[in-house]
């Protein structure tokens, strides 16, 4: 009995397995996990928190403080009483407690522009971060179909070995029969040998392609994984065109990169008022209120503790104004820096728009070249499959060579590895097109 027991929940780990073992993923899966476990993305989540955390710090500090302070001292030698009494060659003990508060009235509005400073450059953070991953899709796309490319290239590895093994069936039996010679069964021979070693070579990088996705994805065991082949894909972006006017038209005010810098400039234009709002006097409140006990040893002047307190008790409210006259010139050379640093970044911004609408061109271009080059290349496969039909046909009847058959199979196989690379190429420009075209992430 108990050895049925084993067996069973033996075969069911053994299935769990399995299951775990089949489990593919799509690209959206793969950008999904990706976004979660990338360390720079993590990293930049991170320092977004603490930009949050510095502009909580900022707000609060209109807040009025409170402090609580308490002291015990011990003097020795000639000292002073409470009541101002000096006593020579006598120790005594003091205890104080207080309680302070601090306002600050006016600060020339510094508090309200660092505020409104930080929360835009939390914002351009935030479109930073956008950005990051809006990178981290692009690479995971281009490593996603690079497996996928890898994975084509390995199947027509096999189907040309598959190919050789047949060709060197058929010249065993023309061989035997007398019509080839052992000459052209060698060389076919060969020729298998190496499409079994350009297989191999294919089996290896898609593994390693593969390997290289999951390390990108940060998964740490990447034994079992394999993703999913979107087969019908290409034949739906074939049909699709592109808009180039309404690419540039929508993303010059919505990609990442153009916000971030748009807030860094109305950043810069409120870095130039907090300096200009030392220019102002400072005006701040305070009070405290605080008592004290004294205690002189071998005196009989001691006053009883709770007395002592309620009679030392004092207060205090004070207001007070700076007024700056002359910093050395410190505060005007600070708003000339940040008038220097907000036209450092009105430059960036017409850069940044200038390569938005350089790489715009690019991807159109691109996109529409690759999928002209997919076109070309369905037309050369199925040219070239037909020719290797006949190439079969003509040495199976004895009126062509190997060599020619060779030359028609290598042409085949050339028109299928252009084909499923113009195919990816295309779907990788597409994807390109498609992130200029998103407006989030």
């Amino acid at each position: 009995m108990k050895l049925k027991l084993i067996i069973l929940i033996a075969c069911f780990l053994v299935s769990a397995n399995i299951v775990k073992a089949q489990e593919k993923w799509d690209l959206d899966k793969c950008i999904s996990y990706a976004m979660e476990h990338n360390f720079d993305v993590r990293k930049q989540l991170l320092s977004l928190e603490s930009e949050k955390i510095n502009l909580n710090t900022t707000q609060m500090s209109r807040l009025p403080n409170l402090y609580a302070s308490l002291g015990q001292n011990f003097d020795f030698g000639r000292a002073q009483t409470a009541n101002n009494v000096i006593i020579d060659n006598n120790s005594q003990t003091s205890t104080s407690l207080g309680v302070g508060t601090e306002i600050p009235v006016f600060q020339g509005f510094k508090i309200n522009r660092q505020i409104k400073s930080q929360k835009l450059g939390l914002d351009a953070s935030f479109e930073d971060l956008q950005q990051a991953k809006e990178n981290l899709s692009l690479n995971i796309t281009a490593y996603y179909l690079s497996v996928l490319l890898n994975k084509e290239v390995l199947n027509v590895a096999d189907e040309q070995v598959a190919l050789s093994e047949l060709q060197v069936e058929n010249i065993q039996k023309l061989v035997n029969s007398g019509k080839k010679s052992d000459s052209e069964l060698y060389e076919a021979k060969a020729t298998l040998a190496n499409d079994k070693l350009s297989a191999v070579k294919a089996a290896n990088n898609y593994k390693l392609s593969k390997l290289d996705l999951a390390q990108l994805m940060n998964i740490a065991n990447a034994n079992n994984f394999d993703i999913i082949d979107p087969s019908d894909e290409i034949n739906n972006l074939i049909n699709t065109d592109i808009n180039l006017q309404y690419l540039l038209d929508s993303c010059i005010s919505t990609r990442p990169a153009i916000k971030a810098a748009m807030f860094r400039i109305a950043q810069g234009h409120e870095d130039i008022r907090i300096q200009k709002s030392n220019l102002y006097p400072y005006v701040g409140f305070s009070a405290s209120w605080g008592t004290g006990y004294y205690y002189t040893f071998k005196q009989d002047i001691n006053s009883p503790f709770g007395e002592q307190l309620n009679n030392n008790m004092r207060g205090l409210l004070s207001l007070s104004m700076s007024i700056p006259i002359f910093n050395r010139c410190s505060t005007r050379n600070n708003i000339k820096l940040s008038q220097i640093d907000l036209q450092n970044k009105e430059i960036a911004l017409e850069e940044t728009k200038l390569n938005l609408v350089k790489e715009i061109y690019q991807a159109y271009n691109n996109a529409t070249a690759s999928k002209d080059q997919y076109i070309s290349a369905k037309v050369a496969v199925e040219a070239s499959k037909k020719s290797l039909d006949y190439a079969q046909v003509k040495f199976e009847s004895g009126k062509s060579t190997n060599l020619e058959y060779d030359e028609a199979k290598s042409k085949y196989i050339t028109s299928q590895l252009s084909e499923i690379q113009a195919k990816y190429e295309y779907i990788i420009r597409y994807r390109i097109i498609e992130f200029y075209q998103t407006t989030s992430y």
